[in-house]
């Protein structure tokens, strides 16, 4: 699970505070504070009389340190404080303290498997609580088992699955097979933004909700063209700068529809397909046209300063672009600074959900839930692992702002407080579900083999030579076919030659001997 940065001291500290303010929150009847008593309607799930024997709340994460300071910050050291009677653990699986100082490639490390070590926090007496994982991780363990369903405890304390994102909850489904096995507190989600003066100017129908990619890439045909200066103005970007790498631009369009790259069970290359060649074909003759600015690279004039760091959506450079909710606040900070921005006027743009698939209606891009939180089986304090989850997930919290800045709270109301705040649709952001994560899988296997990395090299220099016009989409795909499955067959020296494996017995014996004479 990747780490990302969590809350400082000084940021628990305010939003301890903030909670201190909030009306009923820590009251004792007397109108002072209290920390010695829970939140109304969220205990700790200790009974009376079980304080002594089940004080302890372990929960499990796959890789990272005892007690590690990332999740005590963001998610444990508000909740204990509120419950002093309850103690937190956080267990890892896979302790980084003790490989610390051995080499990474050694067998001791590089024979740890992530599942296998987290399996053995969910048995036998010290099995853990709840479990802190990934989407994938979440996967395998609802599929061994070792997590449990959270419809009785939601039904038990009144919670919805209606009060959170149908993108959230779609996804969790997904993930347990149907059933809601987990929680996340937040999410990241992306849509389509436009200039609404763009379309209006040039008499363009803008677009709307639950349009397909096909009819999308309409639009960026009508809407692309010139702008008042002569300069080329673009339909649509896949990204709000120009991408160093098309090829990961494009996942966008390549992961909702299911498309991957390879396949290491067959050590194959899956791109030689209709779908890659009628893709690739698409955005050639889109650049062609001037309706993407895919095949741009990215300049910079030291002689001019650009004020929007190479910004094409915010710069009227293009109509269209596809983005996360975050960027709505990046957008609203431009308008509040238009006085101070040289030759910048503010523009009316909207949100609308990114393009879909036909067949696949309710898969977006960029859609991907954060840490996600359940019960473990095994677990002996179920109760309060629940109420755990509910405090994490829940609607006072979230509207605390304690998410992470590059995602979205996973509940619908405070998700519509964010998207008042920062000028976006919600609805544009919370309809569609995750997509399989292909790429994200094919990411981690070239983590795991770095040799893999030349496969997308390939592809991106062979795509960029398509957009430019070299060279047909068929050869390139042929090509990159070819020259994908040399690397997946192997094995390579870290040089990047082929390596033949050890030579024959008798060959090393000959070879010893004359070494002997010639020492």
């Amino acid at each position: 699970m990747q780490k990302k940065k969590g809350l400082s001291w000084k940021g628990i500290a305010a939003a301890l505070t903030a909670l201190f303010l909030l009306p009923g929150c820590f009251s004792d009847g007397s109108g002072e504070p209290s920390a010695e008593e829970p939140e109304e309607g969220v205990s700790s799930g200790l009974k009376s009389g079980e304080a002594e024997n089940a004080n302890t709340l372990r929960i499990g994460i796959v890789t990272g340190e005892a007690n590690d300071r990332y999740y005590r910050e963001t998610y444990t050291d508000i909740y204990e404080y509120m419950h002093p009677e309850l103690e937190i653990e956080i267990v890892p699986a896979i302790d980084t303290t003790r490989y610390r100082y051995m080499d990474p490639d050694s067998e001791q490390v590089r024979t740890r498997v992530p599942l296998e070590e987290l399996q053995k926090l969910t048995e036998g007496s010290e099995s853990v609580d709840v479990l802190i994982l990934d989407s994938e991780m979440l996967r395998s363990a609802v599929e061994k088992d070792w997590t449990e369903p959270l419809a009785t405890y939601m039904e038990k304390t009144g919670e919805s699955e209606e009060a959170f994102a149908p993108a959230v909850i779609n996804g969790l489904k997904d993930l347990g097979g149907g059933e809601l096995y987990a929680l996340a507190p937040d999410y990241a989600s992306s849509a389509l933004y436009y200039n609404v003066d763009w379309f209006e100017r040039n008499n363009v129908k803008p677009p709307e909700d639950g349009m397909t990619w096909d009819e999308v890439f309409a639009l960026a045909r009508a809407a692309g063209g010139e702008d008042e200066e002569g300069k080329a103005a673009y339909g649509l970007s896949f990204t709000p700068t120009l991408a160093e790498d098309p090829l990961w631009a494009i996942r966008a369009y390549t992961e909702p529809l299911g498309l991957s790259t390879f396949d290491l069970e067959s050590e194959e290359m899956t791109v030689n397909t209709p779908q890659w060649l009628e893709l690739w074909t698409t955005l050639a003759d889109m650049t062609k046209q001037g309706a993407i600015p895919l095949a741009l690279r990215s300049e910079t004039d030291p002689e001019q300063y650009d004020p929007f760091g190479g910004d094409l959506f915010l710069g009227e450079k293009v109509a269209m672009t596809l983005a996360d909710s975050r960027y709505a606040s990046d957008l609203q900070t431009a308008a509040r600074n238009a006085e101070r921005i040289n030759g910048f006027d503010p523009f009316e743009w909207k949100t609308v959900t990114v393009p879909v698939h036909p067949g696949k209606e309710d898969i977006g891009s960029g859609v991907r839930l954060g840490d996600t939180f359940s019960i473990v089986s095994s677990s002996t304090h179920k109760d309060e692992a629940w109420e755990f989850i509910r405090f994490i997930t829940g609607e006072r919290v979230q509207e605390m702002e304690l998410h992470d800045p590059y995602r979205m709270p996973s509940r619908l109301d405070a998700i519509a407080l964010d998207a008042e705040k920062n000028g976006y649709r919600s609805e544009a952001f919370t309809k569609l579900r995750p997509a399989e994560p292909i790429a994200e899988r094919e990411d981690r296997a070239i983590q795991n083999n770095p040799q893999l990395w030349q496969i997308g090299d390939t592809g991106r220099r062979l795509f960029q030579r398509v957009l430019e016009g070299e060279i047909p989409a068929r050869q390139a795909l042929e090509q990159w076919e070819n020259e994908g499955r040399r690397w997946l067959k192997g094995p390579f020296t870290e040089e990047g030659t082929l390596a033949f494996g050890p030579w024959p017995s008798q060959w090393q014996t000959l070879l010893a001997a004359l070494n002997s004479k010639i020492s």
